[in-house]
């Protein structure tokens, strides 16, 4: 069990840590507001402060975790351990503040600032921080949780990490599961009027599967 300290168990906190630790590194955690409880701690912990508690992982806060409104953030890149980050900090265990820049990208903390859209009325993938910066398409928060991992190792070996699995399941949007069936008389008549078929016939007398059928087949083989 890992430790963690902060002025305030604010609900983003525990929300965040929740998803890194228990999540993605498979270790139980616990926030404590109590700097001296903290102090005399002698397993694993980190300091999520300003504040010198002594021997601990520090991590320096970024206020964006302890803020209750939605505001536009400071989010200058720079690169650290051959990968892009923000929130910087400095005289700490890691070169930015890794909770609080994890919340901003999961959370798409952007999407809900004054923004640009696209054509559907969406927001347009270009105003993001991740295609400005060039890692649209790097799982840079698994990449940053990795390496504070093996951080976090290097100064306990005992903490146990074990890290999520990763699973692909594909989805499909079908905005026509049919082409010709179940479409109602009038409908197949009005569309054979307009545009003759032979295979429309064929489909409805069940002499040939419809043929958005067989796309959807060919999707899932």
């Amino acid at each position: 069990m890992i430790l963690i300290y902060a002025h305030n168990s604010s609900t983003r906190l525990q929300y965040i840590c929740k998803f890194i630790f228990n999540e993605q590194l498979g270790i139980t955690h616990s926030i404590t507001i109590d700097p001296e409880g903290f102090r005399n701690h002698d397993g694993p912990k980190i300091n999520y402060s300003d504040i010198d508690l002594g021997n601990a992982f520090n991590i320096k806060n970024h206020q964006l975790l302890f803020e209750n409104d939605i505001k536009e953030q400071e989010t200058v890149c720079f690169d650290t351990s051959d990968y892009k980050a923000f929130f910087e900090i400095n005289n700490a265990d890691i070169a930015f503040d890794i909770f609080a820049a994890i919340f901003y990208l999961i959370s798409r903390y952007e999407e809900y600032t004054p923004h640009e859209i696209d054509m559907y009325g969406r927001f347009a993938h270009e105003n993001s921080i991740a295609f400005k910066e060039g890692f649209l398409n790097i799982p840079l928060v698994n990449i940053w949780i990795r390496d504070f991992g093996k951080k976090l190792k290097d100064k306990y070996p005992v903490v146990d990490i074990q890290y999520s699995t990763f699973n692909f399941l594909p989805t499909y949007d079908i905005d026509i599961a049919y082409s010709f069936k179940h479409k109602g008389i009038l409908r197949n008549l009005g569309g054979f009027i307009k545009s003759p078929s032979l295979e429309r016939l064929t489909v409805l007398s069940n002499l040939k599967k419809d043929p958005f059928l067989l796309c959807s087949s060919s999707m899932n083989s």
